[in-house]
């Protein structure tokens, strides 16, 4: 079967199930699905109804892969899905052959801040982190240094719309930390009642047992390759995309 064929089966049930309100905000992203490049469209084994795979959380909606919900773990705010370099999982995610991930967290939740308050929580906790891989590494950073290296490896905003019509601001981050790596992308969207925000973050996380600092320190990047990356965020994206806020 053509990868990303069940992908739009799953998405056009959906659509189906709320058609009557939200025919004319779903329309043109169902149109333009079939359109992705296949790297960017999941693979599943199994073109069954009971493939369709939603994980909600309050009045919260977002569409993931049925392997994902099979193999995670939901806790509170976050589902885990463990061991996404290995078979089955592998070929549900781009470049299956790089084993660029060991786990996937997804969290999502609607959090009694700001965008901006949510956003710089995000990005102090990934300085924070960066901070403590210096320190195993017995390597001495300034805060300047500190600073600007962070202000690296993260990208955003940029501006997004779900299939729903919210739109919001996403960011990339490349989270450096003492034994493991992770590359997030997360999503914030202004929350229906003032000071809220909704948010969706994936983490996708690789394991590391040294703490070495480069020469090069832009090569503590989780993906080697600036492509890589960017096919890893547009495949995340496809996910947000289907992000409901009932």
């Amino acid at each position: 079967m053509k990868k990303g064929a069940l992908f739009l089966i799953i998405i056009l049930s959906f659509s189906l199930a709320h058609a009557q309100s939200d025919s004319s905000k779903f329309g043109k992203f169902y149109n333009k699905l079939d359109k992705l490049p296949d790297m960017f469209i999941p693979t599943y084994n199994s073109p069954t109804d009971s493939a369709l795979s939603i994980l909600k959380n309050d009045n919260l909606v977002l569409i993931i892969n049925p392997q994902w919900s099979e193999k995670g773990t939901q806790m509170n705010n976050d589902i885990k899905i463990p061991k996404v370099n290995e078979d089955p999982l592998n070929a549900t995610f781009p470049l299956p052959e790089r084993n660029s991930a060991n786990t996937l967290t997804i969290t999502m939740a609607t959090y009694k801040k700001t965008p901006e308050d949510k956003k710089n929580a995000v990005l102090n906790l990934a300085k924070t982190h960066l901070a403590a891989y210096y320190k195993e590494a017995g390597k001495a950073i300034s805060a300047d240094e500190l600073t600007a290296n962070a202000k690296y490896f993260t990208s955003g905003p940029e501006a997004f719309t779900t299939a729903e019509g919210k739109t919001g601001e996403v960011y990339t981050v490349n989270d450096i930390a003492p034994q493991q790596t992770s590359f997030i992308v997360f999503l914030l969207i202004p929350g229906t009642k003032p000071g809220t925000t909704v948010f969706v973050q994936f983490t996708y996380t690789k394991y590391t047992y040294e703490s070495i600092v480069p020469d090069d320190y832009t090569e503590l990047r989780f993906f080697v390759y600036p492509d890589d990356q960017k096919t890893y965020t547009d495949f995340t994206k496809t996910f947000l995309k289907t992000l409901q806020i009932h």
